[in-house]
């Protein structure tokens, strides 16, 4: 579970609400089903024109497993365990091989698998993952990149809600007390706003963040993944292996050499 994102989300709420109850006694006034049908209806058609359903319908799937189920990049972990693996590559590649069941993370564990086969070069065994993570990189910041998009939708049809609002609101003008009218209808009129801006700034757009800075911090990760394979064909001296990974990382996270140990 991230409980950062987890914090943000009920934060962010928090501080709506509180907002929402400082401007008005009763909370029931804010909820106006004209403003909530333009403004989520809207956003919903708008993403499956530019999207295909079933991709807006998996972003679900994305929120709950990257932005509050994934849990912070262990870099020094997989260091570790890269570093334990090659003393199963210094045995053999039977013992790498056996090795490979017990790799949790899936990309070192392809990774692995490919040096343990003994059929590719180092530059296959490069290029080969190399590609694969362009093509995992590339389809985390396309979802990203569709919340991003999907962001810009709230806001537009919150303006849509308040125009029909105040047309609606320009109507009874010249009407018997029209000037006591007024002023209710024109704060029911700008909640459509309130609504696009909220939907946008508090759910959309911080996503998109989110899933962009857990993208690089994930393809660090792999890129060091893919060195440390390398490293595992040529069978490289431990030593070495561990500070070319450490390259990879700042200072204050790097391994040092009694916990590699």
């Amino acid at each position: 579970m991230n409980f950062s994102s987890l914090f943000g989300i009920v934060f962010g709420i928090g501080v709506l609400y509180a907002a929402l109850h400082a401007t008005a006694d009763d909370m029931k006034f804010f909820l106006d089903m004209h403003g909530i049908l333009i403004v989520c209806g809207g956003t919903a058609a708008a993403a499956s024109i530019s999207f295909p359903v079933g991709k807006v319908l998996a972003l679900l799937k994305v929120f709950f497993l990257r932005v509050l189920g994934q849990n912070k990049v262990d870099y020094q972990g997989t260091i570790s365990q890269i570093l334990e693996l090659s003393k199963k590559a210094s045995i053999g590649l039977s013992a790498l091989n056996e090795a490979v069941p017990g790799i949790k993370h899936p990309f070192l564990k392809e990774a692995v698998s490919l040096v343990a086969a003994g059929v590719l070069t180092e530059s296959e065994i490069r290029n080969t993952l190399e590609q694969r993570v362009k093509t995992i990189e590339a389809g985390y910041l396309h979802e990203a990149n569709m919340f991003r998009i999907i962001g810009r939708f709230p806001p537009a049809f919150g303006l849509l809600a308040t125009t029909l609002g105040m047309i609606a609101l320009l109507q009874k003008i010249g009407q018997p007390d029209s000037q006591k009218l007024i002023g209710p209808a024109m704060s029911i009129g700008l909640i459509g706003t309130l609504y696009g801006i909220a939907l946008a700034n508090l759910v959309f757009i911080p996503i998109a963040e989110n899933l962009t800075e857990r993208t690089q911090e994930e393809m660090a990760l792999r890129r060091m993944i893919v060195e440390g394979a390398i490293m595992l064909k040529s069978q490289v001296n431990p030593i070495t292996m561990r500070e070319g990974l450490n390259s990879f990382l700042l200072p204050r996270d790097r391994v040092v050499r009694k916990n590699a140990a």
